[in-house]
């Protein structure tokens, strides 16, 4: 009797640790293997993949975090295969982690995604698309943690400058790969001395205040990106989150001109740096590069052109003119198609700025004159931001270009109110940046 009492205990306590293993709560992420091969080639899709095409049926999956050397180590319960639409869930005991990696295999081909969301036990977050970008995005990632850069170069940078076009031509290259990663800590260093400059004096709170709120946006996009249904949704679901990155400078109380202007200079350390690639990567760079920044300066000259008292008619003549910039850069084969698309926008802001300030439209002529001149304020800022002068040199000559600006507008327009002054000043600046 006494080894059969002692018999039924340790059946009853196996019995309740496995109760209890069974009741674990795990944490999920969902997502889907995407063909992206078969895409459709529509315009935008070079921009971006369409994470919508052909689903990737009986893939196998598993979840692994980056190491400090850049390996991944395989912190799923176990491995799942992808449904007949390419769909799969996977679990993690892990809680409270974020970054977590997605690998799909079958056969000799395998895709990866980074999942920035942070997973919970008992709570589902969802992956963006598996497909050729989303690879080498998290390839990057990887190499990003290998070389000590995740700190420096945010998914955010990642997300926003890694299109499509980029990814088919660096996937694979580990050497490629770190000449683009250099390329994005060139932008992330200009960014962070611009912002902390005098000129926009953009203090530690803000700036955890505008990473917390980027982090979120990138969430958010990847969510979108699982539940987008066409290659349009897709399209959207990226011109939201630009806009969502737009929006984490203006929740910390850095307005979007000031944002667009930071844009500027840290677009240049970027272009500067990428110009040692090949010409064809160099320009898939630049194209990419160019496509934010014109959403960017938009927004901020729509919002100025607003407070400078225009018309519905004239405002809605500078969303037009905001709308063809962007189409022609995304349609441009050459850095000289999107330099004469910057030229055009350039013309249409002059003169709408014109219209809306009619009574100094002669002075404004005049300052746009001063700016475009052989030796004008532009000329002089070129001259002084060419490749290979450091960071310093360059956050240094954007701002006294800003400042010179600033001088010659408040000089010319006498009679403008302060408003006016101020909104002319910005838009003449963000005008004439990239043209």
């Amino acid at each position: 009797m006494k080894y059969k009492f002692v018999y039924s205990t340790i059946l009853v306590l196996g019995l309740i640790s496995c109760s209890k293993n069974s009741d674990m709560q795990t944490a999920k992420v969902s997502g889907r293997v995407s063909d992206s091969s078969s895409a459709s080639n529509v315009a935008h899709q070079k921009v971006r993949s369409n994470t919508q095409s052909v689903g990737v049926q009986g893939a196998t999956v598993v979840m692994a975090q980056v190491q400090a050397d850049g390996t991944l180590k395989t912190v799923s319960t176990g491995s799942v295969q992808t449904d007949a639409n390419g769909k799969f869930v996977i679990e993690t005991t892990l809680s409270g982690e974020n970054n977590l990696v997605v690998v799909a295999t079958k056969g000799s081909m395998e895709w990866k995604a980074v999942v920035s969301a942070e997973v919970k036990s008992g709570a589902t977050v969802y992956s963006q698309p598996l497909n050729s970008e989303s690879t080498t995005e998290a390839e990057v990632y990887a190499r990003l943690k290998a070389t000590g850069k995740s700190e420096i170069v945010t998914r955010a940078d990642v997300q926003l400058y890694l299109n499509a076009d980029i990814a088919a031509q660096i996937k694979g290259s580990a050497s490629l790969e770190d000449q683009f990663i250099s390329s994005l800590e060139a932008r992330s260093q200009a960014r962070t001395q611009a912002c902390s400059s005098s000129e926009f004096g953009i203090t530690s709170s803000q700036l955890q205040t505008i990473a917390d709120a980027k982090v979120m946006a990138q969430v958010s996009y990847e969510t979108a990106l699982y539940n987008s249904s066409d290659s349009m949704s897709v399209a959207a679901a990226f011109t939201s989150y630009q806009k969502a990155i737009i929006s984490a400078y203006t929740s910390a109380n850095v307005s979007v001109e000031a944002y667009a202007k930071i844009s500027d200079i840290s677009s240049k350390a970027f272009l500067n740096a990428s110009a040692d690639m090949s010409s064809q990567l160099s320009f898939a760079c630049a194209k990419s590069d160019y496509m934010t920044a014109a959403l960017i300066m938009q927004q901020a000259v729509e919002a100025k052109f607003q407070s400078a008292g225009a018309t519905s008619t004239q405002s809605g003549a500078v969303v037009t003119a905001g709308a063809s910039l962007s189409g022609s850069i995304e349609s441009s084969v050459s850095i000289g198609q999107i330099a004469t698309a910057f030229a055009q926008y350039h013309s249409s802001i002059v003169n709408q700025l014109k219209l809306t300030l009619s009574t100094q439209a002669t002075a404004v002529d005049s300052i746009d004159a001063s700016i475009n001149g052989f030796v004008g304020l532009k000329a002089t800022l070129n001259a002084a931001v060419g490749v290979g002068v450091t960071t310093d040199i360059i956050v240094n000559a954007y701002v006294v270009f800003y400042n010179s600006i600033k001088t010659l507008v408040l000089s010319s327009l006498s009679g403008a109110s302060t408003l006016q002054i101020s909104a002319a000043t910005d838009i003449l600046i963000l005008a004439n940046t990239h043209n």
